[in-house]
């Protein structure tokens, strides 16, 4: 396969353990590489085996940037994902970028959390750390807008005991849940009204 080159022009996102490039003339993908460091490759091998799972339980992605395989590049491995942009084709903001920069829209942006917050309840959708800083918003050709998670999902744990009971992992969920969106409550200020749906 050939290495794909990048550079620093390509560099679309910085996350706290990888870099993400726009694809090479495919405006539908982006390639993350991990950062230096063994706890940061443990971070993408985890999550790696936590969209097999997901795709091997055939549950939707309706919000999420899938990952979608791997590829050379001259910065080492890189992982292949979903490239989340607005109808304009620009590069999605975070929701937290979002809210900094426009506080008209503040109760889209609580319907944004309600969606999610929905989406991981409803499919039982195992994650450690969703917040405004790993939710991108598309902007579509409408206005409204359109939530995905970019990081966070899935267990910490090599072998998550949840995965082995819907009811366990559910109120391991609910206790995760409740505990961010305090952090969030505390955290952005636009997130006081939030109220928790499951």
């Amino acid at each position: 396969m050939t290495k794909i080159l990048l550079n620093d022009s390509d560099l679309i996102g910085k996350g706290s353990n990888r870099l993400v490039y726009a694809f090479p003339n495919d405006l539908s993908r982006c390639i993350k590489v991990p950062k230096s460091g063994r706890r940061r490759h443990k971070h993408q091998e985890r999550e790696v085996r936590f969209f097999k799972q997901l795709k091997k339980n055939q549950l939707p992605t309706d919000h999420i940037s899938r990952y979608l395989g791997t590829v050379e590049t001259n910065f080492g491995t890189g992982y292949i994902y979903d490239a989340i942009r607005d109808a304009n084709d620009q590069i999605s903001d975070k929701l937290k970028t979002m809210a900094l920069n426009n506080r008209d829209r503040v109760p889209e942006y609580l319907q944004v959390m309600e969606t999610i917050e929905d989406y991981l309840f409803d499919n039982l959708i195992s994650f450690y750390e969703v917040n405004p800083s790993n939710i991108v918003c598309r902007i579509n050709d409408n206005g409204a807008l359109e939530p995905f998670i970019v990081d966070g999902l899935g267990e910490k744990v090599a072998i998550p005991i949840v995965n082995h009971s819907r009811r366990l992992r559910r109120h391991t969920m609910r206790r995760r849940w409740l505990r961010q969106i305090e952090s969030m409550k505390i955290r952005y200020d636009w997130m006081k009204d939030y109220r928790v749906r499951h």
